[in-house]
């Protein structure tokens, strides 16, 4: 029976899962036990899981999450003993060196890092990579066969596995997407298309198909603004001549009028200036002269 703190606790990490599911990964607790979740996990590209299905399960103490679960693989995948309770440090093996922040993304990051990289620990086996692609072909089969798998992944029982590239149509390289240091699986680009969208067929939608979808989208919005196909449209040729126009003459431009007004005034207020100095030297020598004859003869020059 889960506390309170587990059943809010996983129901907020459930919810968050189907909103922002992470790469390669999906996960879902029973309707009848929160505690019980199944997941499962798809082999990423350049490794020899790729396109391999391999369900597992997490119990969950009451006590999460201040205690771990423990983590078992189901699914045959010549990396792990099937049912067997694996020894991680996110497992139930190691609770001293459990994180209660850590959650089920986090859990299942960590188990698809671990098992790309081919570290022993309680629970593994080792294998050649030939095998473990033999057991990632047969792994979808094997799960169609585990009443257990198609009654919690209804979604994913169909006849053939639907291939990662086309559920993770961004994450083509594990290379770019697995950490390092085997701790976690990179979140960038998330996105999960759900598998009951594809038919039996499992034929690939194309990607030019979200680029249409694109370009459709602009027309629509330029159909229902056509003042937006002003500035981009046909009409860009009559703006042009018009801003030609204004260059021209100034007539649409206030400031321009304004400037050629002040130009004016200065150019007839110089003019005036000049004949008003003209004028008053004419008459400074008119009264020189008069008063020289005045006073009985010229001053000599």
């Amino acid at each position: 029976m889960a506390t309170k703190a587990a059943f809010k606790r996983l129901s907020k990490e459930y919810n968050n899962l189907q909103r922002n599911p992470p790469p390669y990964l999906m996960a879902k607790p029973l309707e009848s036990n929160i505690l019980e979740w199944h997941y499962v996990i798809r082999g990423p590209p350049d490794t020899p899981y790729h396109n391999g299905e391999y369900h597992g399960v997490l119990l969950f103490p009451a006590e999460y999450p201040f205690k771990p679960p423990s983590i078992r693989m189901t699914t045959p995948s010549g990396r792990f003993q099937p049912d067997t309770r694996l020894c991680l440090s996110m497992s139930d093996f190691h609770p001293s060196t459990w994180n209660p922040a850590w959650s089920v993304p986090t859990i299942l990051t960590g188990l698809l890092s671990f098992m790309v990289f081919n570290e022993a620990t309680t629970g593994s086996i080792k294998t050649t990579d030939a095998d473990k692609r033999i057991y990632a072909a047969r792994s979808h089969q094997f799960n169609l066969n585990n009443p257990k798998f198609k009654e919690i992944f209804p979604e994913l029982c169909v006849p053939e596995c639907v291939p990662v590239e086309v559920l993770y149509p961004i994450h083509n390289s594990s290379s770019n997407n697995i950490a390092t240091n085997g701790n976690e699986i990179s979140q960038n680009d998330k996105q999960f298309p759900q598998v009951a969208r594809r038919n039996e067929t499992n034929q690939q939608v194309p990607l030019v198909d979200g680029r249409n979808q694109i370009q459709q989208r602009r027309l629509n919005n330029r159909n229902e603004n056509p003042l937006r196909g002003i500035v981009a449209g046909g009409t860009l040729a009559a703006h042009t001549e018009n801003a030609n126009n204004i260059r021209a003459n100034g007539s649409n431009n206030p400031q321009g009028n304004t400037n050629n007004n002040v130009a004016g005034q200065r150019g007839i207020f110089d003019q005036w200036r000049k004949w008003i100095i003209v004028s008053l030297v004419c008459l400074y020598l008119v009264i020189t002269k008069l008063l020289a004859r005045s006073s009985g003869g010229e001053p000599s020059m």
